[in-house]
């Protein structure tokens, strides 16, 4: 089983939530590499799409985010968080517990982040407004958690930290960050394979 939950990670998205998007292909990650582009990541989707894991665990996880009284008062006030070319860690730090797991299942837990909308932002005002479609996506990468892969009874023992994931606004970053671009409301995509 795999699937990936969605957690609003913008002070411009509306309350909260969680999901979880049943069916998605197993890639054939290296699991050395901490960073893998989506260029790869459809290419081994693409590979995978028929195939259908019938002997894998039967789970349904559910996902919490942690800290959601701090994300509340950040989307209330309207924060938002500024990107730097250097890198930059998230805050709120991203955090989720996991249950529901198959303990005996090994897991790879990664973390994407998407638009929210086609749209580019501008704070006037005292507001953010909508300033005008935004430019195309460049090729992201997904960032895979440190301690992937590991078992389903590992990742429910304790809440799962991002803290080592980074931001950045530089497009030829080499340090393995990840590339947002300024003034677009984002959505965090926490995603799970089995």
């Amino acid at each position: 089983m795999n699937g990936r939950c969605a957690v609003p990670t913008s002070p411009l998205l509306g309350a909260t939530r969680t999901h979880l998007f049943p069916s998605m292909g197993l890639p054939k990650l290296p699991l050395s590499e901490k960073v893998v582009s989506d260029s790869q990541l459809m290419r081994q989707r693409h590979q995978t799409t028929h195939m259908h894991f019938m002997d894998g665990p039967e789970d349904e996880p559910m996902v919490t985010l942690g800290s959601k009284h701090l994300w509340d008062e950040f989307h209330q006030i309207g924060t938002e968080m500024v990107i730097t070319r250097s890198g930059r860690r998230m805050f709120p730090p991203f955090k989720v517990r996991v249950d529901r797991l198959d303990e005996r299942a090994n897991y790879i837990l990664l973390m994407d982040i998407v638009a929210v909308d086609g749209c580019r932002y501008k704070f006037h005002n005292s507001h953010w407004s909508v300033a005008g479609k935004a430019e195309p996506e460049v090729p992201k990468h997904l960032y895979i958690h440190p301690d992937s892969p590991a078992s389903g009874q590992h990742w429910m023992s304790k809440p799962i930290t991002f803290h080592k994931f980074k931001l950045t606004n530089n497009i030829m970053d080499k340090h393995g960050f990840f590339f947002l671009k300024d003034k677009i409301s984002n959505c965090c995509i926490f995603v799970y394979y089995t």
